[in-house]
């Protein structure tokens, strides 16, 4: 069965234009002017993925995400948007899985839905937990570079990895590897650095939102099974 893709933007022209690539992607299309028409489309329809604009009237892209994840956290939600006025770590971590600026690559649009879906049974089993205090992590940069930090939540799509100083840029590919306290279990797995905080304080530390690109299989199912122990709506927390 071809998933069902739900396009929602007030300008008509983008809409269709969109709706038009995944058409031609065989995705069923359905869509929208406005985050209260999807809304009411999400609450009717099977839907698999949806890709929305942040800035519409009759409803905003952010008001949509905040009911999407309340009617059903595991449906994926991506934003395109041509506006700034939304950060990175917001968006994720109120529960969107991408966020693309206009103009936008299509290829890596499409790309990004294809993920949102293909990881849809594991994701959708995924929820927030926090993992023990000041839990050490090791992450190797692409260039082979090596820091360390730590994490106390992982989300449903990535973790947050508190560090001082030698911060990564974002879009840095890394490799990371951590030991649960409890059992001594190893996790490692490959990131991508979505968002940096360079500066903070106790409720938000300075530090950086990484995003699961793959987990080793060895400790997949333990990853599963611990974050499966509490729900969020974040799919990368801020904290």
């Amino acid at each position: 069965m071809n998933p069902t893709i739900l396009v929602v933007d007030d300008e008509e022209f983008l809409r269709q234009a969109i709706g038009f690539d995944f058409e031609m992607r065989n995705f069923n299309v359905l869509m929208a002017g406005s985050g209260r028409e999807a809304f009411e489309i999400v609450q009717r329809e099977k839907i698999d993925v949806i890709l929305s604009d942040v800035r519409m009237p009759n409803g905003d892209g952010l008001e949509l995400l905040d009911k999407v994840k309340a009617f059903n956290p595991a449906l994926p939600v991506i934003f395109v948007s041509g506006y700034a006025d939304l950060t990175l770590e917001e968006a994720y971590a109120r529960g969107a899985e991408a966020v693309f600026p206009k103009p936008f690559d299509r290829k890596a649009l499409a790309l990004a839905v294809d993920n949102a879906i293909q990881d849809g049974s594991l994701r959708l089993g995924r929820k927030n937990t926090r993992v023990g205090s000041d839990l050490t992590v090791g992450i190797r940069l692409r260039k082979g570079s090596m820091i360390e930090g730590k994490i106390k939540n992982l989300g449903r799509g990535g973790m947050f990895l508190e560090i001082a100083s030698g911060f990564p840029p974002c879009a840095e590919e890394l490799e990371f590897r951590l030991a649960l306290p409890e059992n001594g279990a190893e996790i490692s797995g490959s990131g991508v650095v979505r968002w940096v905080r360079m500066s903070g304080n106790e409720e938000l530390p300075a530090g950086c939102g990484i995003e699961f690109a793959g987990l080793d299989e060895t400790c997949l199912a333990q990853v599963v099974e611990l974050i499966n122990e509490s729900k969020t709506k974040a799919f990368i927390p801020r904290s």
